[in-house]
């Protein structure tokens, strides 16, 4: 008995990882067979993303803007629509990781919706400090999602004192062009006389 309480983190682990790779093969399934959908996040998966956001940038905070009221779940549906096909089972998988974390590790034995918003806190901060790679890396990517989400925000910009601008690669193509077909004429020195 005393072996299998000195197994049982490692057990554990392998049971999460079991469950996630099951929880991947399903949404894989799930998108291809779903197409119809014109949503790219499931009601479940939004809920993840409010509660995620909500632990992240809450209400009150430094900034009073929560995660939710700066529009971080249609900001990651947005996201997630945007992405290469291939590449959304994953982002929709991390978000059932961060769901089932507290599940297997704790602080309470409950999905991470069901936590109260300290739980929530304390469970994106165990992430954050894990000894295990996947459990950091998890909590990595979904905090760069949310932050730029957040940072994306025009009244959060605002309340930082910064130029929001949310997809400058596209508004320097747009002004590129429209430089290109202007034509500029030579200035002149004198009239009739060009340098």
């Amino acid at each position: 008995m005393s072996e299998l309480v000195a197994h049982l983190p490692l057990i554990s682990l392998v049971v999460a990882l079991a469950a996630l790779a099951l929880a991947g093969v399903a949404l894989a399934r799930r998108s291809a067979s779903s197409r119809r959908s014109a949503r790219a996040l499931s009601a479940k998966e939004r809920a993840i993303a409010a509660a995620c956001a909500d632990a992240l940038f809450p209400p009150g905070g430094p900034i009073p803007l929560s995660g939710t009221e700066a529009g971080l779940v249609e900001y990651m549906e947005h996201h997630v629509a945007r992405a290469p096909r291939p590449l959304r089972p994953y982002l929709r998988l991390l978000l059932h990781a961060v769901e089932l974390s507290p599940w297997v590790f704790g602080p309470r034995r409950a999905r991470f919706t069901r936590l109260s918003q300290r739980d929530r806190i304390a469970v994106l901060a165990s992430m954050a400090q894990s000894r295990i790679y996947l459990r950091r890396v998890t909590f990595l990517s979904l905090r760069t999602l949310l932050s730029m989400g957040y940072l994306a925000n025009e009244k959060v910009a605002c309340a930082i004192g910064v130029a929001c601008c949310p997809a400058p690669f596209e508004r320097r193509a747009e002004r590129a062009a429209a430089r290109a077909a202007v034509a500029v004429e030579p200035s002149s020195l004198a009239p009739g006389v060009t340098a």
